[in-house]
């Protein structure tokens, strides 16, 4: 099974979720829950997450990958 979860801006009370080329469904199920307030930084940890799994194959390595992650935002 295919899952997406994402985080969404509420605009005049309603959401738009673009949907990969590639989800293939005729009906899906949504669950809508406010969102709970997370640590300072976890949005943009999600949001590269997101971009990393929509993103090409990188010829970095797991480690380099999540090095460079921890750098950024675990705290010092």
């Amino acid at each position: 099974m295919q899952t997406i979860h994402k985080v969404v801006k509420v605009i005049n009370n309603q959401v738009i979720i673009d949907m990969p080329p590639d989800f293939k469904a005729n009906e899906v199920e949504v669950i809508l829950k406010p969102l709970a307030h997370k640590a300072p930084g976890i949005h943009e940890l999600e949001r590269e997450i997101d971009i990393g799994m929509e993103s090409p194959i990188s010829p970095r390595s797991h480690e380099e990958i999540f090095n460079k992650l921890k750098e950024k935002y675990a705290p010092s």
